[in-house]
């Protein structure tokens, strides 16, 4: 007789599991919700080497569901996708490559303090990792303190700032291969203030999917998204601008 206690519900496909596998969609009937010990042992340990095909799926899903597709990620269904720590480590190393062999420099951009950019880019360009990485518990903090009725662990909010940015260094890779074919300065400084525009409206499009299941107020669900994405890069922003007035004793 079968004992229906053993029994699972694979939270990928929703499938009755018996085994330690789906039968169905092959997931791991061991699927965690996020949290601090999982995320920062479990994930970075064994799965930040770890490739497959997963790569182009998490992108696509990035720019066409971006919300709903990480949402199901945390939900549990995550067989499909590049797993988040791998995807980031993956599109760092792309995104260096890139700028390292692109003659583009964002000195160029500007005739006054090239001194200074030319310092931020050599800053960013050695320590890309250190940098994209130590922006995600940043962003999760403002997500975690915006989205709170959703009922996320900040671990959560970690994971799902790791695909936005991801989205965001995707974006940068693409405008770095465009630019480095290009030569008029006045069309790549257009370029560049699409993507910023582009950055902005991607990251409340992002949110606002997200978490349009926990709120019915779909206006003030804008707001916050706009907020999450606007705050912490005006605090970054405003960061960097004292610390480099400072440094180029510009004040």
């Amino acid at each position: 007789m079968t004992r229906h206690s053993d029994h699972k519900v694979c939270l990928n496909c929703a499938a009755v599991v018996s085994g330690k596998f789906c039968s169905h969609c092959g997931q791991s009937i061991d699927t965690h919700r996020f949290r601090p010990m999982y995320v920062f042992t479990h994930d970075f340990l064994k799965k930040v080497f770890y490739f497959d095909q997963g790569l182009f799926y998490s992108i696509k899903e990035l720019f066409t569901r971006p919300g709903h597709s990480v949402r199901e990620y945390v939900e549990g269904k995550r067989v499909k996708h590049l797993p988040y720590i791998s995807l980031i480590i993956v599109l760092i190393v792309f995104f260096k490559i890139i700028e390292d062999i692109t003659p583009f420099h964002y000195a160029e951009l500007t005739e006054e303090n090239k001194e200074l950019m030319d310092f931020v880019e050599q800053k960013i360009k050695h320590n890309a990792k250190v940098y994209y990485l130590s922006l995600i518990p940043f962003y999760a903090l403002f997500s975690f303190l915006l989205f709170r009725k959703a009922k996320l662990n900040y671990s959560e909010h970690f994971v799902i700032n790791t695909f936005r940015t991801a989205a965001f260094l995707f974006l940068n890779i693409i405008f770095l291969i465009i630019v480095s074919l290009m030569r008029n300065t006045d069309v790549i400084l257009s370029i560049n203030r699409a993507l910023t525009l582009i950055t902005l409206v991607y990251g409340t499009w992002f949110y606002y999917q997200y978490f349009s299941l926990y709120y019915d107020n779909k206006l003030g669900l804008i707001s916050r998204s706009l907020l999450a994405v606007t705050l912490p890069l005006f605090l970054l922003v405003l960061g960097l601008a004292l610390y480099l007035s400072n440094k180029f004793n510009l004040i």
